[in-house]
């Protein structure tokens, strides 16, 4: 049986309550996969891992490609197989990029990584770096900053997680953007495109690092975040 697994970076629910530490370096990240989302040490900006550079989509709307030794607090990575086949799709909204890929989900108990490539109108958003001692991720949200980019070329690169997950990660779809020419990127809030070509890996195992981390060490990660998680999620504040 040829193993494809997801190797993931602490815990959605440690994030949420403000643990942002970086604990994996990208160096050792890019070890575990090539492909992938998640944020940097802080909560600086939107990570997207794409073709083994660790790229960073930042509240002042730049993108940067980040040093192997900057950190990441939560990352979700796989080394991505692009002999699957590839296939075409078009939708004009999240949730119609969601209907669509269902039948290409062969379980909603498996972990899945998509890669997609064409032209996008979307709405993505950021968060600035933050300032120990560190708020919540739900009180934070609320100063992320929105750009909107319309018929622009690039990638969406996104993980599926199953809803048994609830806590150490997000259940459903979480889905990054980042521009062919590199220069605009972050979390899509709005998203659509026409004739979009994409790969999808099904992954076969799930691989959490937990980090050493005061507030991972001593908080108790078991309180319900779901419905603040959806509201960080997946909000637009215009």
């Amino acid at each position: 049986m040829k193993e494809n697994k997801l190797f993931q970076v602490g815990t959605l629910n440690s994030l949420m309550m403000g643990d942002y530490h970086g604990s994996v370096s990208v160096k050792d990240l890019l070890k575990e996969g090539n492909v992938g989302i998640g944020t940097y040490n802080g909560l600086d900006g939107e990570a997207i891992i794409f073709n083994g550079h660790a790229y960073n989509g930042r509240a002042n709307g730049e993108v940067s490609e980040m040093k192997s030794s900057d950190t990441l607090p939560f990352s979700t990575v796989c080394h991505f197989d692009e002999n699957v086949a590839e296939n075409e799709v078009s939708f004009n909204s999240i949730e119609e990029f969601k209907k669509e890929m269902e039948q290409y989900l062969v379980s909603h108990n498996f972990f899945y990584m998509i890669k997609m490539e064409g032209k996008f109108n979307v709405r993505v958003r950021s968060c600035f770096k933050q300032e120990e001692p560190y708020e919540p991720l739900y009180k934070v949200a609320c100063d992320q900053r929105e750009f909107e980019y319309h018929d622009v070329e690039g990638y969406v690169i996104g993980v599926y997680c199953p809803n048994y997950v609830e806590g150490m990660n997000l259940p459903g779809w979480h889905i990054h953007f980042l521009s062919k020419d590199l220069s605009k990127g972050g979390h899509i809030l709005k998203v659509s495109g026409e004739n979009i070509k994409f790969k999808l890996n099904e992954l076969n195992g799930w691989n959490v690092y937990l980090p050493h981390t005061e507030g991972f060490e001593n908080w108790d990660l078991t309180e319900d975040l779901k419905e603040k998680t959806k509201a960080v999620e997946g909000s637009s504040k215009k």
